[in-house]
Order: structure tokens, then sequence, then C-alpha cells
């Protein structure tokens, strides 16, 4: 893995992003040997946790452990190229894709996968005191974080989905409470909730009260302080992390849960001849594995249509 300058010739391939959707589309070209050039601003929307769970032989390993690693590895293939820079912008041209970076450099390719992920806006929540519990007692994924949190007095914080995330968190913990923050319930769902030993509490919600991150309590507008281990997050609270894809012309779609997603193949691939989505900043959320799934099967595709081509060309 080199830093060549790449400005002056068109590439294979350039990844924006190096996640694990980006990363594992990387290593894939690599063993390709497609010129490739990934380009990395190396601002995680999970650094902010502890660790990072569900992804084999990496369970455990903290965010930036995953980047060493998957740096080194790829540092191995010789055809790939790491830059730890951001693309200010991209434009589509006759022979394919321009990325401008922050340095102003310039790398031209026929093909480019975005995979830049979603950014955390946690003022979307108006939860006063997620700040210092974000990642480290209140996550957003239980199949991330919840087995850590197994057995302990647990709380969901949200609106429209927090009804059936409950009933999924129900696996980790009985001891469970709905927090809507003001918002109201369906009144079925409500019913079914409590039947099930769920209490819901529509009250709008003072603060979250923490020590050095550790939920402790939920305290809601009327003084009422209810004791709580962690929490999980049902509502929809990021935003995509650049807008490089919109930008190009890739359009979205709405989805059943209240959230838009880009509009894709199961590849990755766009309406935009060689222009790819992957990973959350295709879905929003995608976790690991299926990011790095989906990164490896979109540069999988890659491969097989720039082969294809070659071989006509003979």
């Amino acid at each position: 893995m080199t830093t060549a300058d790449h400005g002056t010739h068109a590439l294979d391939l350039v990844i924006i992003g190096g996640g694990p959707a980006g990363m594992s589309a990387a290593l894939v070209a690599g063993r390709a040997l497609l010129d490739t050039v990934v380009v990395n601003a190396e601002a995680p929307r999970n650094a902010v946790t502890s660790a990072s769970h569900g992804f084999l032989t990496r369970d455990r390993a903290h965010p930036t452990e995953l980047l060493a690693i998957a740096k080194l590895q790829l540092s191995t293939y010789d055809t790939v190229s790491y830059r730890k820079n951001t693309a200010a912008s991209t434009s589509r041209t006759a022979a394919g894709f321009e990325v401008v970076l922050s340095d102003r450099s310039v790398l031209r390719s026929k093909r480019l996968i975005i995979a830049t992920g979603h950014t955390d806006d946690l003022d979307q929540l108006e939860l006063d005191g997620i700040e210092d519990t974000y990642g480290k007692s209140v996550y957003p994924c239980v199949f991330c974080d919840g087995f850590e949190r197994r057995g302990e007095r647990l709380a969901v914080f949200g609106r429209e989905g927090a009804a059936h995330y409950a009933k999924v968190i129900r696996l980790w913990s009985d001891d469970l409470m709905v927090f809507t923050n003001g918002s109201t319930l369906d009144a079925d769902a409500v019913q079914d909730l409590e039947r099930h030993g769920v209490a819901v509490h529509a009250e709008p919600i003072r603060r979250l009260e923490s020590c050095d991150g550790i939920l402790l309590a939920v305290e809601l507008q009327s003084g009422e302080r209810i004791e709580r281990d962690a929490g999980f997050i049902s509502d929809e609270y990021s935003r995509p992390a650049t807008m490089l894809a919109e930008s190009l012309g890739v359009t979205s779609s709405p989805t059943e849960w209240g959230t838009t997603v880009l509009d894709v193949d199961d590849a990755g691939a766009t309406d935009i001849d060689g222009l790819f989505v992957v990973g959350d900043a295709r879905t929003g959320f995608s976790g690991l594995v299926a990011a790095a799934a989906e990164g490896a099967a979109c540069a999988e595709a890659i491969v097989h249509e720039i082969a294809v081509e070659r071989w006509s060309q003979q």
C-alpha cells in the first residue's frame, strides 16, 4: 500500500471512506490487482464506543484497533494506496469521476465507491445528559452492546419504533421500561407492552442522571427519578456524513421505519454508471459485519465488470 500521486492517470477505483465497508472493498480490489485509492478522514461514527462487538475474530476490539489492523493488512497490496484525507468534492467526467481532496490533490477513476457512513446528531434526541452517557451506557444497537448489559435495569428511549425495539431488547433483560419523552405511543402498543411487564413513561424527560458516563437514573419533568443502569435508543438521530452521493445525482426512497435509504441494488450500484454506495452511507446503520460484507460484495461486482471489459478489449 503506497501513497503515490495518482492525479496524473486514471485509477481503476477510488473508495471514499475507510470503515468496514470501504476497507473490505479495498481488500478485494487489492487482491484483484486493481489500481485503487482509499480516502479516509479517520473520524468514525463509532469512535465514541469503548469496544466493537459481533465482528467474528475481532469481538471487543476498539474501532481504532480495527482500522489499524485493516491498514496494516492492506499495506501488503502494492496496487492499493491509503490516504488520510477528506474528499472535498466529486464530479462526473466523460471518463468516470473526479475527486478533489481537501489538500487540493485530484483523483480520477472510472469507478467510485462512496462508503462515508453516517454521523450522529444527538441534539435530535432532545435528551439532556445524552452526551455524557452515549457510547458508555446508552447505545443505539442492542446487538452491539446488549450482551454486556444483560440482566440489568434497561431503558428504551424513543417514539414510533420504541414498542418494537422493546420486544427485541426484552431478550436481554426482563427489567425494561420505555420512555417516550413527551410523545404518545399507540394505545394498543402501550397495552401490549404493559401486559408483558414493560412500563411506558410518556412524561417529558428532564435529564439523564449519570456518573462518569454510567446511567444512574432517568429524571422526569415532574421530578420523579427512575433508576436505570443502561439504555438503548430506538429513534433515528443520524445524518449522512457527506452528501457526495446526492451531489452526483443519486436518489433516495423512504422506508417503512420512517427513514430514507439511497436507491442502489444489492451490490451497491446506483443508476449512475460506475458509482456505488455501501455501508451506513446507504442504509444509515448497517453494523460492522453487514457493512464489511456489503463492501466486499460491491468490490467483487466491480472486479467482474472490469474483467469482462478487459477481456473484450483484447
